[in-house]
């Protein structure tokens, strides 16, 4: 192999591109072949002195240019080599270099990093280009283009940048064009048989690096900027966002090594996770070996304070915020402050108009450009949040840069968009306070849309849930407690969609703080009412009396006899959901007669309606039959969900006659109906009866199918009762196909859960079925003893299932004595 000229090689290359030619070129005009140019450049040959000479000619060189051609030593310039050093103890964003890194190994040439300001951007940048850097032997330079800075004026332009990369790389700028489009064009040439690595950092736009790309892939593009960068031409974009709070504490626990996992955890969060911030947590508990986790922790954990514990001048997350601030124009200066006023996590485009008393359109675009500049997230469409640092930042600036009037007239207009909006969505859910409700939606409609049907509405509210419940809280802080208590009004329409009862219950005590306060005891009758319906359907039976107790004496107080009959009606709901049928019949009949004495008749059908359940479950048939009647003859015309609870129970009553078959119609009608009209609690019931009658009709597989969605269902809202019992209903069809072994487990999840709650009946219900699954299995002593323990509970119920019961007990006795003379059988066939 020849012996390689580095020295003259190099210089030759670097003379050929300061004069701007390619090899072809230099090869025309010294009149050598393009191969012996290539030779001499890659160190293959050594340069006769007639090509010395020829080349000398060609390129016009003085006296220190063919110093640097002859190879003189201290004659070259360097190979740049110009990235920083490498971030010490870089962890927590291996999957983002190993990213990078296979990328361009594909091909990429342009990598292209964007994020939100202190997210780490630079670190993952250098730490990729050291990684990358032996594969551009020809350079690797750093150019900070300062596209966000606190400093004035230091922001270079694109020709100076051009000028920078090309003297890097050797061109004597006194032979470099003033035209930029020339400029680029040479910096396109010069780069073009070259494998560098350039890293800019810090770009303004898109825009900006278009016109810094080279013309071809054989170099490197390493990128970072706080704007979105994904639009880049041919660009591998990573967009990185704070890591994971395992990353975090890795990140945490590296920089400070007395740091427990439970206290980077906490410090983590305290940060947001934002790297800036975590190094800038860690810089301060190095600096003061004295320190705990907890000491730093108390100091992160005033608001107040916090950015300013994480400050440290121009290396601090307040100026670096501060930097991405100042780029935006004064409306977008205005949105960033105002939306620290959404008292919840995130803000839809409506709110955000409010906030700033534009139109939907304009809020809409400049919220995507706050997304753009990485200073809101959105992490689903047309929904926008804050990082909590940045809400931090947002905040201080809202109060130095704003009066507090206009602060206070934006929330207000937020408050009235929510106000508006949760009205409207109420409305589209079934309620016995439905009047009421399109009373209000009409009082605080402010021109926005509406909803078309229950589900857009509930999915409005279940994105909306978080930032209405802060709202109220808010709002009462604020004083504005008229509008504070109606959002919460509104709020409680959505409890039978919801999974958990407390958020309901928080925001419930709220609203009757406020009626107190506001001395408005209708407010407060009306909020004691939904907080019995909470605590119903968290089978809290005992608070849930008291408080409907104290709903039925104010509304008597006040006069609204029907309003009081409601709340004794939700009364008598407790009794049965407890197994005290006939305390709730007594509850039910006073109901009654009070609704009697009001004008409106709802509340009649209501409670005629509510009398069936433990009528049936007393077995008396006749009189459940005559309530159905009179509850008919009171129903409304457009009252259609008293209509579906009608015909509910007269299908239970054609299977209570013996029609099981007829009955499955009925009930597979009703569920339509709920399912159409989104009565969710209608549903549930619907698919219970739907089991009953394929049990009667021995299609136990059917039936499991009902019961188990029943049990779904009821669990998805909640609703324990219906869980109780939907969960007996699936033991015993899942008895009757024979998986008895997951019959049992839903039989004892039912005992438990009626065991909790005080439900004597479905308690008994449960040991009924275990008693039935046992003895299928052929554990006689154990279907002997749960079915002891069930005549027992069916008793103090005063319910016919006692008197069958204790036959089922005494004809179980006697087969287990049978047993015990005659020898154990096989698992007992056929028994349900």
């Amino acid at each position: 192999m020849p012996d390689r000229t580095p020295d003259v090689s190099t210089g030759l290359r670097t003379l050929r591109l300061r004069a701007m030619m390619t090899q072809e070129e230099l090869a025309l005009k010294a009149g050598v072949g393009v191969r012996t140019i290539r030779d001499i450049e890659s160190g293959k040959v050594r340069p006769q002195s007639k090509t010395l000479r020829l080349l000398v000619e060609a390129l016009n060189l003085d006296e220190r240019g063919r110093a640097v051609l002859a190879g003189r030593s201290g004659s070259l310039a360097a190979v740049p080599r110009e990235l920083p050093r490498p971030p010490a103890g870089f962890v927590g964003r291996e999957e983002h270099l190993d990213a990078i890194v296979s990328a361009v190994g594909d091909g990429a040439a342009i990598v292209a990093v964007h994020g939100m300001a202190g997210v780490g951007k630079t670190s993952l940048a250098v730490r990729a280009a050291h990684a990358l850097a032996p594969r551009y032997p020809d350079g690797q330079l750093f150019v900070d283009l300062h596209g966000f800075t606190n400093s004035a004026g230091s922001r270079p332009d694109a020709a100076s940048v051009l000028t920078r990369v090309l003297d890097r790389l050797g061109v004597d700028e006194r032979y470099l064009p003033t035209d930029l489009g020339e400029l680029a064009a040479c910096y396109r040439s010069t780069i073009a048989n070259l494998r560098v690595l350039l890293v800019f950092e810090n770009a303004t736009d898109v825009e900006q690096l278009e016109s810094l790309m080279p013309g071809t892939t054989t170099s490197l593009v390493l990128t970072t900027s706080r704007r979105d960068l994904s639009r880049l031409t041919s660009a591998y974009a990573v967009l990185l966002e704070p890591p994971s709070m395992r990353e975090a504490v890795e990140m945490l626990g590296t920089a400070v090594s007395r740091i427990t996992d439970d206290g980077a955890v906490a410090i983590a969060e305290r940060c947001g996770r934002l790297p800036l911030a975590l190094g800038l947590a860690a810089a301060r508990l190095r600096s003061r070996p004295q320190w705990r986790a907890e000491d730093l922790l108390a100091r992160l954990d005033h608001k107040n304070r916090l950015l300013d514990e994480l400050d440290m001048g121009h290396g601090g997350v307040t100026a670096a915020l501060r930097a991405s601030y100042l780029e935006l124009d004064p409306n977008h200066q205005r949105l960033l402050r105002r939306l620290s006023l959404v008292p919840g996590d995130d803000v839809e485009t409506h709110a955000a108009a409010a906030l700033c008393d534009t139109d939907q359109e304009d809020a809409a675009a400049m919220l995507e450009s706050l997304v753009d500049v990485h200073l809101a997230e959105s992490r689903s469409p047309g929904r926008y949040r804050l990082h909590d640092l940045v809400r931090l930042f947002a905040t201080r600036l809202a109060e130095l840069e704003e009066a507090q009037e206009d602060l206070d007239g934006a929330f207000i207009r937020l408050l009235g968009v929510y106000l508006h909006f949760s009205y409207q969505a109420a409305i589209q859910v079934p309620s016995q306070h439905q009047r009421m409700l399109k009373n209000e939606a009409t009082r605080h409609d402010i021109g926005l849309p509406g909803f078309t049907d229950q589900e857009s509405a509930v999915a409005w509210f279940q994105a909306e849930r978080g930032n209405l419940a802060a709202a109220v809280l808010e709002a009462e802080r604020a004083g504005h407690l008229e509008s504070a208590w109606h959002l919460a009004n509104a709020f409680s329409a959505f409890r039978m969609h919801e999974r958990g009862i407390e958020q309901h219950l928080a925001v419930n005590r709220t609203a009757l703080d406020i009626a107190r306060r506001l001395d408005d005891e209708r407010k407060e009758a009306h909020s004691l009412g939904d907080q019995g319906r909470h605590l119903m359907y968290a089978s809290r039976h005992r608070e849930a009396i008291s408080c409907l107790e104290r709903v039925a004496a104010l509304n008597r107080k006040l006069g609204d006899n029907g309003g009081a009959a409601l709340a004794l009606r939700s009364i008598g709901i407790q009794h049965e959901q407890s197994g005290r049928f006939t305390e709730a019949l007594d509850v039910y009949r006073a109901a009654l007669a009070l609704a009697e004495t009001d004008a409106g008749t709802r509340a009649i059908v209501h409670i005629n309606v509510n009398i069936i359940f433990p009528l049936l479950r007393l077995g008396r048939l006749a009189d459940a039959e005559r309530r159905l009647d009179a509850a008919e003859q009171h129903l409304e015309a457009e009252d259609g969900y008293n209509r579906i609870r009608i015909e509910f129970y007269r299908g239970a009553f054609v299977r209570e006659h013996g029609d099981p078959a007829t009955a499955l119609v009925m009930h597979t009608a009703c569920l339509e109906q709920c399912r159409e009209a989104g009565l969710l609690g209608g549903f549930t019931a619907a698919l219970i009866e739907l089991g009953e009658d394929l049990l009667l009709l021995d299609r136990p597989a059917e039936a499991v199918t009902c019961f188990s969605q029943a049990v779904e269902q009821a669990e998805e809202m909640a609703y324990l009762a219906f869980e109780r019992i939907a969960r007996n209903g699936l033991g015993r069809a899942l008895t009757a196909t024979g998986s008895t072994g997951d019959a049992i487990d839903h039989h004892a999840r039912a005992a438990a859960l009626a065991e909790t709650h005080e439900d004597v009946y479905e308690l008994a219900r449960a040991r009924h079925g275990l008693a039935a699954a046992h003895r299928r299995r052929g554990e006689m002593s154990a279907a002997v003893r749960h079915l002891r323990r069930a005549v027992q509970g069916f008793e103090d119920c005063e319910v016919p299932e006692a008197a069958a019961a204790a036959a089922e007990l005494v004809g179980l006795q006697y087969l287990r004595v049978w047993i015990r003379i005659r020898g154990r059988p096989g698992p007992v066939r056929g028994c349900r």
